[in-house]
């Protein structure tokens, strides 16, 4: 009798055997990708942001092992396929007379080309990605160097480096780092605190414990440097995903209880932190006390009118971004971005390519929502929330950071669904040893190759 059971023992060793997991050099160009990801520095004369750059090399990264990184193909890529073959196709019947733009044609079609290039970048992110974070050890080595990277670039502008301070009107000023925009940059800050302190209160299994001290600085320092940026959309973002985080943590009563208390605390803060900020607290009461979200509740009546006069293949991508700069009357910037993702899609493709999109972001959301009593928890659920807040008063559909967060969802819930196949861990295998006591062998764990 051995110190596993026959019946264990055959499943863990050929699935080992099947599928090995992906070799070092692609592991790290994901970290290096996920450590970049905060690191945008726009306005220079290069046209190529680092994220992209990061993205582009994992990609080429995975080419060495292509069977590996490639080696299960989720559902939603059918759908996201489906959506890109809307995306020309609004392109193509939109190209023919693009009334809404004065570029020429051979712009136009560059100016096509050059987004799909980078929502197909995303997209292959999110596939290899997934393959990846179906590890469960590489899904929380991506959490960490995520927040390590939110914290870093975080403090940059409290020490004065790299710093971009742009005047407001009435007083006051938006802070960043290396010239972001001040909403993008708060809800790459929102997403890097909620994987911070999901690692310590959030995940089911193995929680963050060595250099737990350091999480509640790192959550100052990164919430300090949110509330200077001045957006409403990233606060709102960065408390919601606080409030799905304190409906989880360890599984025992009392340390439950404990990690919502300290959550409960972070957002006490938050809110301490926000009403503190001169600007943050004026915008605030200018959204609450008279409606004002920058110039979003004209641009949204005129996309809504955009929708319904071509609803089934939209504007054209890109057209519906000038056709909108004609609306408002723009004299400076010719176009103007939907500033909310369902309305880009809508316009942009209509619903031949908005129905496919949607439902797969759909299914990554609902596989978050799955697998939170899996390792991870309600994490995964809880950066889903915080994106789709950030979608709504942002347009993030060619941003890494929203295909990062529904890759880790998506490969979360297909761990959440091959453990339940598994069933619970088998029973502990007793056996004598000559000359000696009986002694207790436990049974061998599942090989992380297996997830």
């Amino acid at each position: 009798m051995t110190g596993v059971s026959a019946a264990a023992r055959p499943d863990t060793l050929s699935a080992a055997t099947r599928e090995h997991p992906p070799g070092r050099l692609v592991h790290w160009a994901f970290y290096a990708f996920v450590l970049s990801i905060p690191f945008e520095f726009p306005g220079r004369s290069f046209p190529v942001e680092i994220p992209t750059i990061a993205a582009a090399l994992f990609v080429l990264a995975t080419l060495l092992e292509p069977r590996r990184c490639y080696a299960r193909t989720p559902p939603v890529l059918l759908l996201f396929a489906a959506y890109f073959y809307a995306y020309w196709m609004s392109a193509v019947v939109n190209g023919r007379a693009p009334v809404a733009t004065d570029l020429n044609a051979a712009d136009y079609w560059m100016e096509v080309t050059r987004l799909f290039v980078l929502e197909l970048e995303t997209v292959l992110t999110f596939w290899a990605g997934f393959n990846l974070m179906r590890s469960q050890k590489t899904a929380r080595t991506a959490l960490v160097v995520l927040a390590v990277a939110c914290v870093l670039e975080a403090l940059l502008p409290l020490l004065g480096v790299a710093r971009t301070a742009r005047a407001q009107w009435g007083g006051g000023e938006r802070v960043t780092a290396m010239g972001q925009n001040p909403n993008h940059n708060a809800d790459v800050l929102a997403a890097g605190i909620i994987a911070l302190l999901g690692l310590r209160y959030g995940l089911l299994q193995q929680p963050l414990r060595r250099g737990r001290w350091l999480v509640w600085p790192a959550f100052g320092i990164s919430a300090i440097s949110l509330v200077n940026t001045g957006s409403r959309g990233g606060l709102l973002s960065l408390g919601l995903g606080l409030v799905v985080l304190t409906l989880t943590g360890a599984r025992s009563g009392w340390a439950k209880l404990r990690s919502g208390a300290a959550l409960a605390v972070g957002i006490a803060a938050l809110v301490y932190t926000a009403y503190s900020n001169d600007l943050m607290r004026r915008r605030l009461d200018d959204t609450i006390e008279h409606g004002k979200f920058t110039h979003r509740e004209r641009l949204f009546p005129a996309l809504l009118a955009m929708f319904t006069e071509r609803p089934v293949f939209g504007w054209g991508p890109v057209n519906n971004k000038y056709e909108l700069g004609i609306r408002q009357d723009e004299r400076v910037r010719r176009r103007r971005d939907a500033h909310n993702i369902v309305l880009e899609v809508l316009t942009a493709t209509g619903l031949a390519g908005a129905i496919p999109f949607f439902t797969g972001i759909g299914l990554c959301v609902a596989g978050a929502w799955r697998s939170r009593r899996g390792a991870h928890g309600f994490v995964p659920f809880a950066l889903c929330v915080v994106m789709g807040m950030a979608n709504m008063s942002g347009n993030l559909i060619a941003s890494q950071l929203l295909w990062l967060v529904l890759a880790y969802a998506a490969a979360a819930s297909l761990r959440q669904r091959e453990a339940a196949r598994r069933g619970p861990p088998a029973a502990p295998v007793w056996r004598p040893t000559p000359g000696l006591s009986p002694r207790r062998v436990e049974p061998a764990e599942p090989s992380v190759a297996a997830t």
